[in-house]
């Protein structure tokens, strides 16, 4: 069914077990903001509020300094790497999904799918031939038909994994790759590597999906269902390590989820968002004790993004702090 009643939740599923999130979620839980109807809570919100954007801006004018731009300079280098790194984590991504009986999150069990078994085998071949690079357009193509047919089955809860789908288009855009065994077949052929005017598209789209993958989670779960949530921050005792009120620490994971997820969307201070990103996933999966390649993608991405120079739809491409003071009007 294109819209499935069967509501699911992917990163707290992977802490809950499936009876804890399924009586969780008919819990009719609290608006996260009453949260605030508390004076430490709302002086607590106000100064966090005011601090992200100096924050932000600090990041920003660092980007500007002479070291920050030199380091900037010499991580540009990876850019071309990039593309194999996440298309080898997607690739392995569905292998491990494939191992164990999942699609793309152990909360969706191949079980749950028509016909399992083609499921499977297709994850397992597509994996083996993205994660060694061979015709990867082809099945680039497969895994973006492979994610249309299971969103028919789950409906708008896909929209979680949209970032499986953001990498499908990417190697579908950028399908002749460094280390693949696609441009090893070119070179034995003594053809040219074939070249697409969407190839500079490719990173920017799936940087965006990815995105709006973290962006649904953070809305879908912690805003409009916050109870799972304050489920997970009793059971393992979160109040130790942030004494506050538990739905006051749900709303400030949302907010800081979204706030990630938005500008990853936008492109902006890419690099600095990623070391908060994969800082704060390593310790997520550390802390709860979480399978490792429900997540991997994620790493990947991660990563990229760091790697990888600004693109052509980011603002980091748009925006140079040292050009913007120029234009300002001097106090002479």
């Amino acid at each position: 069914m294109l819209f499935s009643s069967a509501f699911k939740f992917a990163h707290e599923a992977y802490v809950l077990t499936p009876e804890q999130v399924s009586i969780d979620k008919d819990v009719f839980g609290p608006n996260i903001f009453e949260s605030l109807s508390d004076a430490n809570n709302l002086y607590l919100f106000i100064f966090i509020t005011l601090a992200a954007p100096v924050l932000l801006g600090l990041f920003f004018f660092l980007r500007s300094t002479s070291f920050f731009q030199r380091l900037g300079r010499w991580l540009d280098k990876s850019t071309r790497f990039v593309p194999d790194i996440i298309r080898v984590a997607f690739g392995a991504s569905l292998i491990l999904s494939a191992a164990n009986n999942s699609v793309f999150g152990p909360e969706l069990p191949l079980s749950d799918f028509p016909a399992p078994g083609l499921l499977e085998l297709t994850m397992y071949v597509a994996g083996i031939s993205l994660l060694f690079g061979a015709f990867i357009r082809f099945f680039g193509w497969l895994m973006i038909i492979f994610w249309g047919v299971v969103f028919v089955s789950e409906g708008w809860y896909m929209l979680s994994y949209i970032n499986y789908l953001g990498e499908a288009i990417a190697v579908v855009l950028l399908s002749n790759q460094i280390y693949s065994v696609d441009r090893l077949r070119t070179k034995w052929q003594n053809k040219k590597p074939l070249k697409s005017v969407y190839e500079q598209y490719s990173i920017p789209v799936s940087r965006i999906l990815f995105g709006a993958s973290l962006l649904y989670a953070a809305v879908s779960v912690k805003f409009l269902n916050p109870a799972v949530s304050l489920d997970v921050v009793y059971r393992y005792n979160l109040t130790d390590y942030f004494p506050l009120d538990p739905m006051f620490i749900v709303l400030g994971a949302a907010l800081t989820e979204a706030g990630i997820a938005v500008l990853y969307m936008l492109g902006f201070l890419r690099r600095f968002i990623s070391v908060i990103f994969l800082t704060f996933l390593t310790l997520s999966v550390m802390y709860f004790g979480e399978d490792v390649w429900p997540h991997l993608l994620l790493v990947a991405f991660g990563v990229g993004i760091f790697l990888h120079k600004p693109d052509i739809w980011s603002l980091d491409s748009r925006l140079d702090f040292k050009k913007l003071t120029k234009k300002l009007p001097s106090s002479k």
